[in-house]
């Protein structure tokens, strides 16, 4: 089968579902392509630890390097909305001009400014409740008052500021009240197991429900393998795909988005490598698949005397504490951290315990509603060695190349993630912790493989997402960033896809495009 659209979007994700929506309303005939499946969250999903891994990325990919980061992703229309836990913090100025403020990473090519009035839209869009906070970027307004907190949250909460803290409830993209036809939060706990009450915000229920009722078509199952090139004009020319039953298919384009996040995006330039561009599409920097960039973390647990119950509420971020995210110059390391809430099911309870075994392992599991937990959150520095690259020996089952993870965190990745645990520790001894354990070490979040600069030379795409080879090839997702910051990356990156997608309908307005 073969199709003609002005747009082909490859990923049901965030950004890919943001710029769906905003190219039809802009009168462009699009089509999304998602990997996964469709899913009605209230029939598939309820109430399941299992079904949340429905949604979860589940082929295989390699993970290598000294520390082996295995960064989360979710999969099926919706992307990694599906799974994620809604925190929607805005970056602040200084995130954008690292090299310039401290002498680390790299400044972006975009500022704060340049994404305000976009951070604005899509909060009203997608439905964003919470506070800013005792220091935002800048004093702004949420369109839903902040969630009441549970018990644990309280709890957590109050030690915060018996060490002199400020917290408070942050952005978070799950209703506090009914808002845009969607209820209010039921606090059932299942945020990461796609939401059965449709309370929080996803692509599938916010963009991509209404593209779809604008003429914008979704089409699940579809594998993306080549993004095709014509030499002759320079130009993207659309997409092959694969279906469930391997079927090959074709869509042909005008414009071609790449939105299937900081891994798939760039295993799909990789695997379009052709006789122009022999190192991957759009890859003449040489930098496609390298700066991975993730988030190093602890998971630090709390048990009291009584019942705290974590496992009611909101899964992530209930209450926040953000005062050492601003650089110190006194700190031996650059950068900051943020502490989140983390309430869990059990499932999750169990498998981010960390090293524990035997009867501690026993007894960490009997104090489960006794226990509440600190997400300990810390930037992770660029790093030129950490990549995406195609492994070499292990295929799918297409017979493709899956992507090969390579990951080594900084010193300064170390030292700051040890911080901010540290920290975590000491404020839940506040809280009035009997028992403090440390959890589990990992990676959150995939960024950076697919910079945004100014430079051809030293990126893969322009501030707006433009490739510079390839005028008519766009990225649109988390692979753009040029540092991680120490904050969750969702609502930035869907900031830069309306601003994007922005770019690109003016520029078909003027016959750029």
């Amino acid at each position: 089968m073969t199709m003609a659209v002005d747009v082909v979007i490859v990923g049901a994700g965030a950004t890919g579902g943001l710029a769906a929506k905003n190219l039809t309303d802009q009168g462009l005939s699009v089509v999304v392509l998602e990997n996964g499946k469709r899913f009605q969250p209230p029939v598939d999903l309820t109430n399941s630890e299992a079904n949340s891994k429905k949604i979860q990325w589940n082929e295989p990919r390699v993970y290598t390097g000294k520390h082996s980061v295995v960064p989360k992703a979710g999969i099926g229309v919706g992307g990694g909305t599906l799974t994620y836990l809604g925190v929607m913090p805005r970056f602040h100025k200084n995130d954008f001009k690292t090299y310039s403020t401290e002498g680390v990473g790299e400044d972006w090519p975009i500022s704060y400014e340049d994404l305000a009035p976009y951070y604005d839209k899509v909060e009203k869009e997608f439905g964003v409740a919470g506070d800013c906070g005792p220091v935002p970027p800048e004093p702004y307004e949420l369109p839903m008052p902040a969630h009441r907190m549970s018990w644990h949250a309280q709890v957590l909460a109050e030690g915060a500021r018996k060490s002199g803290t400020r917290p408070f409830a942050p952005p978070i993209a799950i209703n506090s009240m009914e808002y845009d036809g969607r209820p209010a939060c039921i606090y059932c706990g299942w945020c990461g197991s796609g939401c059965p009450t449709d309370a929080k915000a996803t692509s599938q229920n916010t963009y991509l429900a209404k593209a779809e009722k604008k003429g914008a078509r979704v089409i699940s199952e579809a594998f993306v393998h080549r993004v095709q090139y014509d030499p002759v004009q320079a130009k993207a020319t659309g997409v092959l795909y694969k279906d469930a039953d391997g079927n090959e298919h074709e869509i042909q384009a005008r414009i071609v988005i790449l939105a299937a996040h900081a891994i798939e995006t760039p295993r799909l330039l990789l695997l379009s490598s052709c006789p122009s561009f022999p190192e991957g599409l759009a890859n003449s920097s040489g930098t496609v698949g390298k700066y991975l960039l993730s988030h190093p973390t602890w998971m630090v647990f709390g048990t009291f005397d009584e019942l705290v119950n974590a496992y009611k509420g909101i899964q992530m971020g209930q209450v926040m504490v953000q005062d050492f995210y601003q650089p110190n110059r006194h700190n031996d390391y650059a950068r900051g951290y943020i502490l989140l809430s983390y309430m869990m099911t059990p499932i999750t309870y169990a498998n981010l315990s960390g090293d524990f075994i035997g009867a501690d392992y026993k007894e960490f599991l009997y104090d489960y509603p006794y226990t509440a937990a600190w997400w300990a959150h810390a930037e992770g520095l660029p790093n030129e060695n950490n990549t995406v690259t195609l492994d070499p020996d292990v295929k799918d089952h297409r017979g493709l190349p899956v992507a090969r993870l390579t990951t080594e965190w900084l010193e300064n990745d170390i030292k700051l993630a040890a911080a901010a645990r540290d920290k975590a520790a000491e404020l839940m001894e506040a809280s009035g912790a009997r028992k403090i354990r440390i959890g589990l070490n990992y990676g959150a979040h995939a960024m950076g493989t697919c910079r945004m600069g100014d430079e051809s030379a030293s990126s893969v795409v322009n501030e707006y997402g433009q490739t510079h080879d390839i005028n008519n090839l766009f990225i649109c997702d988390t692979s753009v960033f040029v540092t991680g910051t120490g904050l969750n990356p969702t609502l930035t990156a869907m900031a830069i896809a309306s601003r994007a997608a922005d770019f690109i309908g003016e520029a078909v307005s003027k016959g750029e495009l």
